[in-house]
C-alpha cells in the first residue's frame, strides 16, 4: 500500500476512534448528571434559622424540618445563625449555591418590612432568593399593662385622645409586625402614642410586666400572663377570633376596623437560581410534612396556623403584602434604626 494513502486510513481512523471516545464521554456525563438530578437529595441539607434557639418559632420549625426529613429521606440540619432581626441568616442563604442544600426559614418582617425600611435591603423573589412554601402564621395580640386606665379598645382609643402624647407603646424592635400592626391601628383610628423600642420581645414584655409601657402587640407568650391577670387581652389583630383566646374580641369587632388584618406569617425559601424540579421535591416535602396530622395538632396548640401551598403562592404573598405595607410605613415614617 502507498505509504502516503496508509499514514492517511490511519488518521481518519484515529479522528474516528476520538469522535467515538467524546461520545461516549458526552453521554456518560449526561447519565451521571441525570442520576444526580434524579437523586436529590442525595446528602444532608443545611437549615438556616436566623434566629437564637428557644423561642416558639424556634421549636416550631425544628418539628417541621425534622418531618420533612422523613419525606426527603435524608438529615436537614437545623442551624441558628442570629443577629440583624434575622438579616444574618437571610444573608446566608441568598449567597449560598442553588444546589438545594441550603435552606432557611424567613418571615414577613424579614421580605416584607425590612425592605421597605432599609434602602440597602432592596430584595424580592426570584432575583435574590427562592421561596419554598408558606409554613406557619399567627395572630397577634394588642395586650395593656395590668393597671392601664383602661380595659378595652374602646376605653383605650378614648384614653388616648383625652391625653395626647401620654400612651406609650412598646415593639420588639423598628420594623417588627409589633411594630407594624401599631402602625396600622394609628393608620386607621389616630391613635397619638409613643413608641419604645426594644431589643427583642422577651425585654418589651419585661418591660410591660414592670409597669414601664402601656400597650404592646406580642404573640402567644402573652397567654400565660393574660391567663393570670398579669396583663389585660384588648383585641386579636386577625380576621377571625383565636382559638386559644376565644373570649377575646378581634380588632375588627373592637374597634370597627373592617380592614384591620396582621398577621405573623413565616415559610421556606432557597437561594436564587434553584432548578425547577428541586423546588418542586422541597415543596411537596414541607407541604406533607405540615399536612402530618400529629405535628399539626402540636403546631395548632402552640397558637400557629398551617398555611402550606405553591412556591407561587409564597411569592404572591409577598408581593401582595408588600403593596399593603408601603403607605402605613411612609405615613408613619418608619425608618432602620
Amino acid at each position: 500500500m502507498n505509504a502516503k494513502i496508509k499514514s492517511l486510513l490511519q488518521q481518519v481512523a484515529l479522528l474516528v476512534v476520538g469522535s467515538l471516545s467524546a461520545s461516549a464521554v458526552l453521554a456518560q456525563a449526561q447519565a451521571q448528571a441525570q442520576a444526580q438530578a434524579q437523586a436529590y437529595p442525595s446528602r444532608p441539607i443545611t437549615f438556616i434559622y436566623g434566629y437564637p434557639a428557644g423561642s416558639v418559632s424556634d421549636i416550631a420549625w425544628r418539628s417541621i424540618v425534622q418531618e420533612a426529613s422523613k419525606r426527603l429521606g435524608q438529615p436537614i440540619v437545623f442551624e441558628n445563625k442570629p443577629g440583624a432581626n434575622g438579616r444574618i441568616g437571610l444573608d446566608t442563604v441568598m449567597r449560598a449555591k442553588p444546589d438545594g442544600y441550603t435552606l432557611g426559614n424567613f418571615n414577613n418582617s424579614q421580605l416584607v418590612v425590612s425592605p421597605l425600611i432599609d434602602p440597602k435591603l432592596a430584595i424580592e423573589p426570584g432575583p435574590n432568593y427562592t421561596p419554598i412554601v408558606l409554613g406557619i402564621e399567627t395572630y397577634l395580640l394588642m395586650v395593656a399593662r395590668q393597671n392601664a386606665p383602661f380595659k378595652n379598645i374602646q376605653e383605650l382609643l378614648a384614653y388616648a385622645k383625652a391625653n395626647p402624647g401620654k400612651l406609650t407603646a412598646a415593639s420588639p424592635g423598628p420594623g417588627t409586625g409589633s411594630h407594624l400592626a401599631l402602625a396600622m391601628v394609628s393608620a386607621q383610628t389616630g391613635l397619638d402614642y409613643t413608641m419604645v423600642h426594644y431589643k427583642g420581645a422577651v425585654p418589651a414584655m419585661q418591660g410591660m410586666l414592670a409597669g414601664d409601657i402601656d400597650v404592646m402587640f406580642t404573640d402567644v407568650i402573652a397567654k400565660t400572663y393574660i391567663d393570670s391577670g398579669k396583663i389585660i387581652g384588648l383585641g386579636v389583630s386577625g380576621a377571625t377570633r383565636w382559638n386559644l383566646f376565644p373570649g377575646m374580641p378581634t380588632l375588627k369587632e373592637a374597634a370597627n376596623l373592617p380592614a384591620f388584618q396582621a398577621m405573623s406569617w413565616q415559610g421556606v425559601l432557597a437561594p436564587p437560581g434553584l432548578p425547577a424540579d428541586i423546588v418542586t421535591t422541597l415543596n411537596r416535602a414541607f407541604n406533607e410534612a405540615l399536612a402530618n396530622a400529629e405535628l399539626k395538632a402540636r403546631l395548632e396548640t402552640a397558637g400557629w396556623s398551617i398555611r402550606g401551598g405553591t412556591a407561587q403562592e409564597a411569592a404572591t404573598l409577598i408581593r401582595s403584602e408588600t403593596d399593603v405595607y408601603r403607605p402605613i410605613v411612609k405615613a408613619a415614617n418608619i425608618k432602620l434604626d
